[in-house]
């Protein structure tokens, strides 16, 4: 790094950065450039392969580059009795994702598919594969991978074994279970202080899940709230339900005595959360990086806890107040929230004046007066904006006009904005945007060198003249790459 006269180009960590934002062709087109680019990228075009449905490598191209292929997804392939012979000198083979109908002649081939790999083994995805059953002895097989520390499970019932499981799961970071059923055992319920804990599980993602006969007087989602509190180190948890039967039975799980401090992400989705019991969830959080609530409501008491700086605290056995390092305002990266969140646009203006690291958003309405009335943006890094920005004013008056440019000025100021929709399709009568119109101030959009997609519903409504129509797409011989300028419906 010393040598000035050394092109960047030649660089491994400069190639490895620009390699993080191509895709695979982009990675084939850019190895034949030099020898450099070759030397550096080749690594990455073999750190995952697929085999099957689309074909498979042959057996020289494997034996040149096996020293780089960690990753290998057999999709819908047709197994003979052993793994085929040219995968099996994969010394650095670290993840083994089984999907799309994968058959063997027997079950018990695929787990000795396993077991061959089980030195080695540290990732394990079973998706869609029919014939691939959660027995015993496939747990006992993953008992036997020490090293075995992601497990995706899609599809399946998990009854006989549960207990194996359950073992299993003490030694993952991370675990995916998708319509998955399970049945667990009865001491799961008795002695949940120590045979159950589940020490490093860090990432959760819990979709369409179901508690085989829960014992009285449990309930599913109170035993789906044991289990994550029995995950003492998560700091990510996703859940997914969309069974509007389970919905009035969510409090068992939110309610449940499970540990919210070290999360760090949360996304629920499909549940309809209330807004006092989000706020209960947000109380409870120590640091804030994601949160996303596509069916929560999102209001006042959300807010007031997204905004505090005392969050609540087990100490001795009584929950108590204490103060934050940073309020979760301060750390919160993304936020996704109900369109439809409260009759309060402040919510939004509060948002977007008070969270510094904020990249993503997505919610409900704010208006014209609550930002020109309302203090500056603080989120300068915002690259994904989803909003309904009603036109409160009138824009055919002189003072409208100069309330709507002070609108897409504070818009203009997000030069990372890469995602900007203004309306959604929630309300009907739909409410009127900002017109996209030069006049009232389009051009404060300029300088949003990034954007792609700039979108709005309902444009019977605009009053676009045709220099506007015209200024948007010409934008692109401004800007490095702005597309689909007029994306509206």
């Amino acid at each position: 790094m010393d040598n000035l006269k050394l092109n960047p180009l030649q660089i491994p960590e400069i190639l490895l950065l620009i390699a993080e934002l191509l895709n695979k062709r982009d990675l084939l087109n850019c190895i034949r450039v030099s020898k450099a680019f070759h030397k550096t990228l080749i690594s990455l075009i073999w750190k995952k392969i697929t085999v099957g449905q689309v074909g498979e490598p042959g057996s020289k191209a494997i034996q040149k580059h096996n020293e780089y292929i960690e990753e290998i997804t057999f999709d819908g392939y047709g197994f003979n009795d052993s793994f085929p012979e040219k995968y099996e000198s994969l010394q650095r083979l670290q993840s083994i994702t089984y999907k799309g109908w994968c058959s063997w002649p027997k079950p018990i081939h695929a787990i000795n598919q396993i077991k061959a790999h089980s030195s080695i083994i540290t990732s394990l995805c079973l998706n869609e594969c029919i014939k691939f059953s959660c027995s015993s002895e496939l747990w006992e097989a993953l008992l036997e991978c020490i090293n075995l520390r992601h497990l995706e499970v899609y599809d399946k019932a998990i009854d006989v074994g549960a207990d194996l499981f359950l073992q299993v799961c003490k030694r993952l970071d991370h675990l995916k279970l998708y319509e998955v059923s399970i049945q667990l055992p009865i001491n799961f319920f008795s002695n949940e202080d120590s045979e159950y804990i589940f020490p490093n599980i860090r990432t959760l993602r819990i979709s369409h899940v179901r508690i085989t006969n829960p014992p009285h007087p449990y309930s599913k989602w109170y035993c789906l709230g044991m289990l994550v509190r029995n995950c003492r180190a998560l700091r990510s948890l996703h859940i997914e339900s969309w069974d509007e039967k389970d919905q009035s039975d969510y409090r068992a799980f939110l309610q449940h005595p499970w540990a919210l401090n070290n999360l760090s992400d949360l996304w629920f989705r499909g549940m309809i959360i209330e807004d006092k019991d989000m706020a209960a969830i947000l109380r409870r959080m120590t640091g804030l990086r994601q949160l996303g609530l596509p069916y929560a409501i999102f209001d006042q008491l959300s807010l007031q806890e997204l905004l505090a700086d005392k969050q609540e605290v087990m100490d001795n056995g009584q929950l108590v107040r204490k103060t934050r390092l940073l309020r979760l305002c301060e750390t919160v990266e993304t936020l996704v929230f109900h369109a439809v969140s409260g009759e309060n646009s402040s919510i939004i203006q509060a948002i977007l004046s008070n969270c510094p690291r904020l990249k993503t958003l997505e919610g409900s309405k704010t208006t014209v007066s609550e930002i020109v009335d309302g203090a500056e943006w603080v989120c300068a890094g915002l690259t994904h904006l989803d909003i309904y920005l009603e036109a409160d004013i009138d824009q055919e008056t002189e003072e409208g006009m100069a309330k709507a440019r002070i609108a897409f000025k504070q818009l203009g100021k997000l030069t990372q904005l890469e995602y900007l929709s203004l309306t959604r399709c929630f309300l009907n009568p739909p409410s009127r945007t900002l017109d996209m119109r030069l006049r009232a101030g389009l051009d404060e959009l300029a300088n949003l060198k990034r954007l792609h997609t700039l979108s709005f519903l309902n444009v019977d409504q605009q009053r676009m003249q045709l220099e506007d129509t015209t200024w948007m797409p010409g934008m692109e011989n401004k800007r490095h790459s702005h597309k689909a300028s007029k994306a509206y419906h």
